[in-house]
């Protein structure tokens, strides 16, 4: 396995590893989850699932199901972080503390929907992945 490859699955692991724990945490000490809570999990789902799929090299559905997540999930990052702008700068600060660790996912989303046609070559030419 490329050294590479190999990379995006320690960092695939981590990433989900820290979700989970975090998630975890926010639900023990807010109760319930909210509409956000939930739209953020969607949105969650679908970054690890791109992550992770770019990580192992498998497609899964299409490129264009995959190009169009990943500007939903950009851009409801983009509009999420809005309310975080206007709370001071410590929470600015935080925020972008996170968000540098979330990066590279959004990166590997963008490879696998955008930069990897050989995975979606060989969907359409031998049906889509289950």
């Amino acid at each position: 396995m490329p050294r590479r490859r190999l990379g995006w699955q320690v960092y695939a692991t981590l990433l989900t590893l820290f979700v989970i724990v975090g998630e975890l945490r926010g639900l023990a000490s807010h109760g319930a989850p909210t509409a956000v809570t939930l739209a953020d999990w969607v949105l969650t789902a679908a970054l690890l699932t791109a992550t992770w799929c770019y990580a192992l090299q498998k497609p899964v559905g299409s490129a264009s199901f995959w190009r169009t997540a990943f500007w939903i999930v950009l851009v409801a990052t983009a509009v999420m972080l809005v309310p975080v702008a206007l709370s001071g700068l410590l929470a600015i600060a935080y925020t972008a503390a996170l968000l540098a660790l979330v990066v590279p996912a959004y990166i590997a989303a963008f490879l696998y929907a955008y930069r990897s046609p050989q995975l979606w070559h060989e969907v359409s030419r031998h049906g889509a992945s289950p």
